[in-house]
């Protein structure tokens, strides 16, 4: 009998010990990992959509991305931040964007009450938490793999005995999991950082890195427009929804985004927002473009066509390519958002007042974008310099409207509405309070935006013109080079946002 409870305390113990080694290796290969975030690690927060009126502030978690959330040339874009401001409009509050320091890191920062949503424009993070509740889907994608020879792959039978990789702590990596038992194991499932970027994961397969990898079929498209050796296969099983992420115990805040994306539905002004993004590979391609900065005489490529229409409307030609570096880093190709168009960014009804019939024709563009600059700077002729270029720039990027409300509101708040620093600058960003848009002729504006313009463009003049002060523009307009043509003494060098 005794050596019956001498082999049980044995196995007792034997157990415990079994119990502490997975333990630690829990502690170790999951609790380590920042991605990987306990249910019960998260502390509860209450603060639902009474708190956030009260308080005026939306936060929302956007990882930034060339589609979700980014800064281009000191303009906020993105579907995710664009939604989300919609949103907070539409509540009437500020928009605080809460960048999460990872991918992974942004439902650790709603559980702890960090940000009140976390907005995705991808089918997102898989739902492994107990306490994130999800919204209604307001998009879907299929799952679809990408690669050099992806093109033949037209069902998750031809996945059979193939390596694909997908990132984790993902819907796409849940997917593939399945895949992989309906293959019976006969599926490689490579797990990629969660850090990573749908940028990143596409150039592991251009660059054969990984033969294959998992992305939603409307990212997929886009990267295969800016790598084109890879290929899309056919949609594989069924779609998966995009959602936006929240905490449980907001539950008024998840039936007020409930309305408000049904409306946004219903009206269609979501899918036009998302075909602004994701029906324009171009767009995406122009953000990684090889562009051109100042080195010796030679501006750009299109110094010719800033010379001549320079000269017509008696401009600095300087200022003209400046203009151009801004706004587009003088890809012809460009679209914004917003519809702008080309080297010089022409909304479509300014292409139509100036004539210019192709807005992408690099010619009509800087023809139209100098005849609207000049108009404006020419409407301003009250406002002294050298201020009075900072409000032509200003009205270029904003509006006129805009501009004469940051000048109405500049005098209401006793500051001197024909001066710069000490006038108009000093109340753009409040042109963004809803509170004080209300009050405004033209609505809200995002002032902060166009006060980073300005700075950025006139800082950009004075660089150029620094840098190229001893040319002779009169010599270049008797011999005018070819715009398409880019100089040979100018190197390429990638543009970042």
């Amino acid at each position: 009998m005794n050596s019956w409870r001498v082999l049980g305390a044995l196995a007792a113990l034997a157990a415990a010990a079994a119990l502490l080694i997975v333990a630690a290796l829990f502690q170790i290969l999951v609790v380590s990992d920042p991605s990987v975030v306990p249910p019960s690690s998260l502390p509860t927060v209450e603060r639902d959509l009474d708190l956030i009126l009260g308080d005026g502030v939306l936060r929302v978690s956007l990882a930034p991305d060339e589609i979700n959330y980014y800064v281009r040339q000191g303009r906020i874009e993105g579907l995710g931040y664009e939604m989300a401001r919609s949103f907070a409009n539409r509540l009437n509050v500020e928009l605080e964007i809460v960048v999460p320091e990872t991918h992974a890191r942004s439902l650790r920062d709603l559980g702890e009450g960090l940000a009140d949503l976390v907005a995705f424009s991808s089918p997102g993070a898989r739902p492994i938490l107990t306490d994130v509740a999800w919204s209604e889907g307001f998009e879907i994608a299929h799952p679809v793999v990408v690669g050099r020879k992806a093109g033949a792959i037209g069902g998750i039978e031809d996945l059979r005995d193939r390596v694909v990789a997908v990132r984790r702590q993902s819907m796409l990596e849940e997917r593939a999991r399945a895949w992989r038992e309906q293959l019976a194991g006969r599926l490689r499932v490579v797990g990629l950082s969660s850090d990573l970027s749908d940028q990143q994961i596409a150039l592991l397969a251009a660059s054969m890195e990984q033969p294959l990898v998992l992305l939603d079929h409307r990212r997929a498209r886009l990267e295969a427009a800016v790598y084109e050796t890879l290929e899309l296969s056919a949609p594989l099983g069924p779609a998966l929804p995009f959602r936006w992420a929240l905490r449980p115990s907001s539950t008024q805040l998840r039936e007020e985004l409930k309305r408000w994306m049904d409306e946004e539905i219903h009206t269609g002004r979501l899918s036009v927002l998302q075909q602004s993004y994701f029906e324009n590979p171009l767009r995406l391609k122009s953000r990684r473009r090889p562009t051109f900065r100042s080195g010796g005489p030679i501006l750009s490529p299109y110094d010719a066509l800033f010379q001549r229409e320079a000269v017509r409307f008696g401009l600095d030609w300087r200022l003209l390519t400046a203009l151009a570096f801004a706004e587009s880093g003088y890809d012809r190709w460009e679209i914004s958002s917003q519809g702008a168009m080309g080297l010089l960014q022409i909304m479509p009804v300014i292409a139509r007042k100036f004539g210019a019939l192709d807005p992408f024709d690099p010619a009509q563009n800087v023809a139209a974008g100098a005849a609207q600059l000049n108009w404006l700077y020419e409407l301003l002729d009250e406002v002294p310099e050298p201020d009075r270029l900072r409000f032509t720039l200003a009205a270029y990027n904003m509006g006129l409207g805009h501009l004469q409300d940051a000048r109405a509101l500049a005098a209401m708040r006793g500051f001197n509405p024909d001066r710069w620093d000490e006038g108009v600058a000093r109340v753009l960003p409040l042109m963004e309070d809803p509170a004080i848009a209300e009050q405004l002729l033209h609505g809200q504006a995002r002032g902060s935006v166009t006060l980073t313009y300005v700075n950025h463009v006139t800082e950009l003049f004075e660089q150029f013109a620094g840098e190229n002060n001893s040319r002779n523009v009169e010599s270049t307009l008797s011999n005018p080079e070819d715009p398409e043509e880019a100089p040979t003494s100018v190197a390429p060098t990638t543009a970042h946002p």
